[in-house]
């Protein structure tokens, strides 16, 4: 049985695409480190709540969408 590919990292991407932003103005825009972002872009199990609320307040994700961040639905 296949795993189902963890797409948690693109909906990322795809919110700050959507606002018109690349990674690197995401991270700075919420005060992380580049290669942190792109750490929680390849794991995004790894993020922690912190980090989430960050990006969050750059790209402002809707709710179905934190929902999915979290619980990888």
């Amino acid at each position: 049985m296949r795993r189902k590919k963890d797409t948690r990292g693109d909906l990322i991407v795809g919110r700050a695409r959507i606002n018109g932003i690349d990674v690197k103005r995401m991270a700075s825009k919420a005060g992380l480190c580049l290669s942190t972002v792109y750490k929680r872009i390849q794991l995004p199990g790894t993020m922690t709540i912190d980090e989430l609320t960050s990006i969050d307040k750059v790209v402002h994700f809707d709710d179905a969408e934190i929902i999915r961040l979290i619980r990888n639905t």
